[in-house]
């Protein structure tokens, strides 16, 4: 029986400067007291993940005779990899994101040189996006996986697997090293999107359908009541029709966990506030790129803010639903006026209390096969991937900004969060939150920055 590695590189630690690391932990710090207050008692994150694709492969690949052994980046590089792995892998194969790339390219090389039969693979959501600019870069791997699920599959073990398996392979969760209510559960009823906003890969994906209840029905008595479950479809159910049978297959499992899922807000009705209420979720999570209609247009995103500012008003007149905006700095297009602006309705939602959080990140031009961004307005500054980080010094700048100026504008971004959310609390600061926890939701080391 051969043995595969399975490497899951999708999560890693990282490095970040020491004045976002001030902000990041008041911003933590608030959101624990923010999702107590609307929430309630829940349990809170653990800050292990995996991702539910190479799983999916891990579980093809296991239910063909393979010997597969899952393991995490950090845990290699957390623990001597001798006495973590067991035995000899015929196979290494890493899923990596583009930050991870690097390291990966490091760790092949040592896995080469203790166990020089074994082949190694890179794979990935990154790998899918940029197949061409990866062997350039890293030559050192034997094999590279793309696609999804058995296509992805048989690149890993170098040969096609029997078309006789079925085509949608159930997750098998016993793979994994860890019990689940040991990781913070990330699951999803579609992959891909019916739309093409310039800053996601997601539009790119290959549609696939998963179960109604994203496999919650097949794990929920092993985990924890309370547990937060997160879906991540780029939009739930991938259109509405789905969305209300997704929602219909959740309530009927009758569970006890706080569900949250990202949606586009032009799904929001009374009547699907109604359906996710009535399923259990307790947190939706909708995009505000920019209050600028240009900058959005330029980025394929076509609903413009007077639509997602009404859909914010609908949430709050008709569900108790905590709402999340997802927010991104320095988009193509962007200008220190559109940073202004954006900071001005950051400020007005929050401080009002029409939203209960945002989540700012940067914007970060992932390298792609066949995809020149210099259209728009893209100038390329670095090369190195692992900093092509949402938490990184940008690794480009515009026409409109510098470097700097994009940097400055992230970091000035999120001070004025923190203060327009205590405000909204009726806070000064956050030492009056006297010695609330945490919210566990950011690591910080120096992984990326050293030799393996």
């Amino acid at each position: 029986m051969e043995t595969v590695w399975l490497i899951d590189a999708t999560a890693y630690k990282k490095e970040i400067s020491q004045e976002l690391l001030a902000i990041k932990k008041d911003y933590f710090k608030i959101k624990a007291y923010a999702r107590k207050q609307r929430i309630g008692a829940h349990v809170l994150p653990v800050q292990r993940t995996f991702s539910t694709g190479l799983l999916r492969i891990a579980t093809l690949l296991h239910r063909i005779g393979y010997d597969v052994q899952y393991y995490h980046l950090n845990d290699f590089l957390e623990q001597n990899m001798a006495e973590l792995a067991k035995g000899c892998p015929d196979i290494a194969a890493f899923g990596c994101v583009c930050p991870t790339v690097p390291i990966c390219g490091n760790l092949a090389e040592k896995i080469k040189s203790r166990y020089p039969a074994a082949i190694t693979v890179i794979g990935g959501a990154h790998v899918n996006v940029a197949l061409n600019q990866t062997i350039k870069k890293f030559p050192c791997f034997d094999r590279y996986s793309f696609g999804y699920d058995k296509e992805a599959a048989g690149r890993v073990i170098g040969r096609e697997i029997n078309r006789e398996i079925e085509d949608e392979p159930y997750v098998d969760y016993s793979i994994l090293p860890y019990s689940l209510n040991e990781y913070d559960i990330n699951i999803f009823t579609t992959l891909g999107c019916p739309f093409r906003c310039a800053y996601c890969q997601d539009g790119q994906m290959p549609y696939l359908e998963h179960r109604l209840d994203g496999g919650l029905g097949m794990i929920q008595e092993q985990l924890a009541l309370g547990k937060l479950v997160h879906f991540f479809d780029s939009t739930l159910g991938y259109c509405e029709s789905r969305l209300f049978e997704v929602c219909k297959a959740l309530q009927a499992l009758k569970h006890k966990f706080v569900l949250s899922c990202d949606i586009r807000a032009e799904f929001l009705t009374e009547k699907t506030l109604k359906a996710l209420e009535d399923a259990g979720f307790r947190e939706i999570r909708v995009g505000l790129e920019a209050a600028d209609s240009r900058v959005l247009e330029k980025n394929n995103r076509k609903i413009l803010p007077d639509t997602v500012m009404d859909k914010i008003k609908l949430v709050r007149k008709n569900s108790g639903l905590y709402l999340t905006l997802y927010t991104v700095s320095g988009l193509p297009g962007f200008t220190l006026e559109t940073y202004r602006k954006n900071q001005e309705i950051y400020r007005y939602l929050l401080e009002t209390r029409s939203v209960d959080e945002i989540k700012n990140a940067q914007y970060v031009p992932y390298p792609r096969d066949n995809m020149d961004l210099t259209g728009k307005g893209i100038i390329w500054m670095e090369d190195k991937w692992e900093n092509y980080d949402r938490q990184s010094y940008p690794v480009y700048e515009t026409k409109e900004l510098t470097r700097q100026q994009i940097w400055e504008g992230f970091l000035d971004t999120a001070r004025t969060i923190n203060r327009a959310w205590l405000k909204g609390w009726g806070l000064g600061s956050v030492d009056e939150l006297g010695n609330e926890e945490l919210y566990p939701e950011y690591i910080v080391s120096n992984y990326l920055g050293k030799k393996v």
